[in-house]
């Protein structure tokens, strides 16, 4: 895991302060201090934090998980949570049989199909 920079480690202690609602006297609920305002609080990460105080500052969130090393992915409205055939990228759809991600990947898949066809026909 990568360390936060100075600049977003000071917004996301910001944030931890002002909305987190575990953070209460300068600790925090779940287990004594808050890990964010230790000394090695910049290498440290909280799950309760990235997924519920976090997605509230969307451009802090990013920064976050750029420098964090976690992929940042805009989530989709549907009901269905899919892995791409072609990518393996995960996707949400609202049909069930849904098994691409993308024109892209289609394009890709049928391709490569066809010219695997092409290669037993010979």
């Amino acid at each position: 895991m990568s360390l936060l920079d100075i600049a977003t480690h000071r917004k996301v202690k910001s944030l931890a302060k002002n909305t987190c609602s575990s953070f209460i006297d300068g600790g925090c609920v779940f287990g004594g201090s808050c890990d964010y305002f230790k000394t090695c609080g910049k290498s440290i990460s909280c799950e309760y934090f990235e997924e519920s105080v976090l997605p509230s500052d969307k451009e802090l969130e990013h920064e976050y998980k750029q420098q964090h090393g976690i992929k940042y992915i805009e989530k989709s409205i549907g009901k269905y949570e899919r892995t791409c055939k072609q990518c393996t990228e995960a996707f949400k759809t609202e049909s069930r049989n849904v098994l691409i991600c993308s024109d892209t990947c289609r394009k890709q898949l049928k391709q490569q199909r066809n010219s695997m066809r092409k290669v037993s026909q010979s």
